[in-house]
């Protein structure tokens, strides 16, 4: 009997308690949706319509009460909610006597306005919230009206995914999955009423209806979900429509930070606008300039200061510094509050050629930090007058008046810092003065307090800024993956940086190097967000992977080809005494730098004894330079036959190292070097401006079996190669069995 009761309690009016359920779920979207905008409703506002809508559609459950008895309880609800997140604290007169009720009624209309004041404004929404769920809840119980809501509520959320910064995929699934099964309830309820006795038969087994149900729509909006993304293969109306009358678009690429100049497509390049961070992109390998220096680097372009939560925009300080016109070879005035400085720099030379013609130009020319002079520009028409220098922030400036085009070769000299680790470990933690850096340490006041908790921690071991700096930077390159399609669907924080360091945990340059000025600044420490290129690609690198990694130097002079997937961004901190100093946190990528040289003691340079000077008296002369010439002609022939067998050489090599012996760090990167070349024999090619975890990600792409041996041939490699830290035995024995592993499967 009492199995009965419970079963006709759950089967009476189930197609109302799981429309009330299902409508619930899809108003909730719109509440994200709003949630997601900024600045549109408060955190409080939101609490209130969510709970809202909980209290209406939870007594909706309960069909057979009266329809009077569930509003005044929904009513009664909604006020407690409003009185519970707004701590209302009841207004009242006391009273002793019937003329003291009397005057009490008087003021009765008073006391009901300051009571009710109290949830003003909030109480418009939750009111609101209240009238629109009911309006909803009697819209879908029609088939039509259900087809009605959910064409328009998809489209809506489509229009507003599509054109702007905001992620709405899961929001628009959800949508999909209520509006079907509500199709279902309904179409379930009119067979009910015109059927009844078929119903009653199909109602003794409603698992075998209900379950395969359940299961096909739940497995098609899942695939939904995890369907790639295709570029569309037409173009849109509007777009078209703005084409025709020559105007552009802007595509907001989920607020990728570095839109291409070419064009402003969905792929990698030079940024225009950094004021809303993150989102995807695709790799685009078209060249952009060709760079001649006597030293490898990273080609500055502009630096912000000024980061909101969601980006960086341009300060006021920014745009208010000094410029300076430029004249050719005149050294250009550096920060004054750099003077006097304690660091040593190294001048190199750049020549810089333009690749192609760009519809926009730069808004700077791009450099090794610091710029000291430019030498001279070429190009039609171009002149000297159009350049500007902001000695503050270390930007040469291309401000043109009038159509004057951008200079397509310009020669520059910088005069790059020297990184002595000692001396900049006797810098303090704590800034003797902030006075000038103000705009270098600001934070916005909604910056969540578990970043700020999370650097203190990383940093908790270093006792002076340089340490603490360089436990960021190891903390980001080595905690979170690189990534150029990191997962959004993972973020619901409202900060750039707290949503990249605690829910989505994966990103590309932008995501590391705004994380970590963000960090540094809350330790107190200056820091800037910088833009700019990478060295790019040099013609040599394909003819070095033939020779020792300990016979070539990485950073030496050489031939650059920069391309638009190489756009990248970093980080400076400010050192009081020797300046800004550039740090690397992005995962895979190394920053040129310069070393101080260990000065070489005359003490241990061999001395010329009066023995060795008589030895070469007159005497010996001839016998001796016969010597050097049979010497020198046995060195050419020796050369010649190592050149000739050096493939056979360097194969040798592996088993018997010449020279000093390597260290684990080397014989891993080595083992790595060797396993490309050996894939480019079974088709695996490495294009030339592929970093390594670039190209694992194409070949994995090609062929998801290597996705596991890849991934733990990185982590090993990185590792030895960037991080800076030595890899054990074991690591090392792990990847020389995992290599062999891959050379025998390929």
């Amino acid at each position: 009997m009492e199995q009965r009761l419970w079963k006709r309690l759950l089967t009476q009016d189930w197609h109302e308690r799981l429309t009330a359920i299902l409508t619930g779920l899809f108003l909730l979207q719109f509440v994200e949706w709003i949630q997601k905008e900024d600045y549109v409703w408060l955190p409080e506002t939101v609490a209130i319509v969510k709970l809202t809508l909980l209290v209406v559609f939870v007594a909706e459950l309960f069909p057979r009460l009266h329809p009077g008895l569930r509003r005044l309880l929904q009513a009664i609800g909604i006020f407690y909610v409003l009185g519970t997140m707004l701590d209302y604290a009841p207004v009242g007169r006391p009273f002793h006597s019937i003329r003291d009720f009397g005057a009490f009624t008087g003021d009765l209309g008073l006391l009901i306005r300051d009571n009710f004041m109290q949830f003003v404004p909030f109480v418009w929404f939750a009111l609101s919230a209240w009238l629109i769920a009911l309006f909803t809840f009697w819209w879908m119980k029609a088939k039509w009206r259900i087809m009605v809501a959910l064409v328009l509520s998809v489209a809506a959320f489509a229009f507003r995914d599509s054109f702007s910064f905001l992620v709405l995929w899961l929001q628009v699934a959800i949508l999909i999955f209520c509006g079907l099964f509500l199709l279902i309830i309904r179409h379930f309820a009119g067979l009910k009423k015109r059927n009844p006795s078929g119903w009653a038969h199909l109602s003794d087994y409603p698992l075998n209806i209900s379950l395969p149900i359940v299961f096909l729509v739940s497995l098609v909006v899942f695939l939904g979900t995890l369907a790639p993304d295709v570029r569309a293969l037409v173009t849109d109306p509007y777009t078209l429509w703005k084409n025709f009358r020559g105007e552009q678009i802007t595509f907001f690429n989920k607020g990728f930070g570095t839109t291409s100049v070419l064009g402003g497509d969905s792929s990698s390049g030079y940024s225009r606008n950094d004021s809303t961070l993150g989102g995807e992109f695709s790799f685009d390998y078209t060249p952009v300039m060709s760079i001649s220096t006597s030293h490898r680097s990273y080609w500055r372009g502009e630096t912000r200061s000024l980061y909101t939560g969601k980006g960086w925009i341009t300060s006021d300080v920014e745009r208010r510094t000094p410029l300076v016109p430029v004249t050719a070879d005149t050294s250009l005035p550096q920060d004054p509050r750099l003077a006097p400085t304690l660091a040593k720099t190294v001048e190199v030379t750049q020549t810089i050629s333009v690749l192609g013609q760009t519809e926009q130009d730069y808004p700077v020319l791009f450099g090794a930090y610091a710029i000291d002079k430019v030498v001279a520009t070429g190009g039609a028409n171009v002149n000297m007058s159009a350049l500007q220098w902001a000695s503050r922030l270390g930007e040469l400036r291309w401000m043109p008046s009038g159509r004057v085009p951008y200079p397509q070769m310009y020669m520059i000299t910088s005069k790059v810092p020297i990184v002595d680790e000692t001396e900049l470990r006797k810098v303090p933690a704590e800034l003797p003065t902030r006075v000038g850096l103000e705009e270098n340490l600001f934070l916005p006041e909604t910056l969540p307090n578990r970043v700020r908790e999370l650097a203190q921690q990383v940093t908790a071991s270093g006792t002076n800024m340089y340490d603490k700096v360089k436990l960021l930077e190891r903390y980001l390159n080595s905690t979170y993956p690189y990534t150029n399609t990191p997962d959004l669907s993972k973020g619901r924080s409202r900060d750039f940086v707290d949503r990249f360091l605690f829910e989505i945990k994966e990103g590309y340059c932008d995501y590391y190097s705004t994380a970590m000025a963000v960090m540094a600044r809350s330790l107190g420490i200056p820091a800037r967000w910088v833009k700019g290129y990478t060295p790019g690609a040099s013609a040599m690198a394909e003819d070095m992977l033939n020779f020792p990694e300990e016979l070539i130097d990485p950073d030496g002079a050489g031939e650059y080809t920069v391309r638009n997937s190489d756009a990248h961004s970093w980080v400076e901190i400010y050192f009081p005494g020797y300046g800004w100093i550039p740090f690397e946190p992005t995962a895979g990528f190394a920053l040129p730098v310069f070393a101080p040289e260990e000065e070489i003691s005359t003490e241990l340079l061999p001395a010329t004894s009066d023995e060795t000077a008589s030895s070469l008296s007159g005497d010996s002369v001839m016998p001796r330079a016969i010597g050097w010439g049979a010497g020198v002609i046995a060195a050419a022939i020796l050369i010649a036959f190592l050149w000739a067998n050096r493939h056979m050489l360097w194969k040798l090599r592996r088993f018997a190292p010449i020279g000093r012996q390597l260290d684990a760090n080397q014989k891993a990167i080595l083992e790595f070097e060797r396993l490309i070349r050996f894939a480019r024999r079974k088709g695996y090619s490495r294009s030339e401006h592929e970093t390594a975890r670039e190209m694992a990600n194409r070949w994995i792409g090609k062929d998801k079996w290597l996705q596991k041996d890849l991934d733990s041939l990185l982590f090993v490699f990185e590792k030895a190669k960037y991080s800076g830290s030595r890899i054990t035995e074991e690591e090392l024995s792990s990847f020389s069995r995992t290599v062999s592993k891959l050379r025998e499967e390929m």
